[in-house]
């Protein structure tokens, strides 16, 4: 592989470490969207899976965004108490 500025090369242990942090991070948005379920009145958390759902089934997506989509659905309906349909 060629880089323009070898100087502002990733050594591959600084590739892990991004990754890592990156995974941390969406780990850290994933708990704080499951844990909406808490705060939002039912209608409200129903709206937001309707939409999610939506998203979970738009032709646009990647399948694996979709796949993802739909396991942070069953999480969402799980701490909201909501059923899925």
């Amino acid at each position: 592989m060629t880089v323009e500025k070898p100087e502002q090369a990733m050594t591959f242990g600084e590739l892990l470490a991004l990754i890592g942090d990156q995974q941390h991070k969406i780990d850290a948005l994933e708990l704080a969207f499951s844990s909406l379920a808490f705060a939002l009145d039912e209608r409200t958390a129903q709206l937001l899976l309707h939409n999610l759902k939506l998203e979970s089934h738009n032709e646009h997506r990647a399948e694996q965004t979709k796949k993802h989509l739909a396991l942070l659905i069953a999480v969402f309906e799980k701490h909201a108490g909501i059923s899925a349909d």
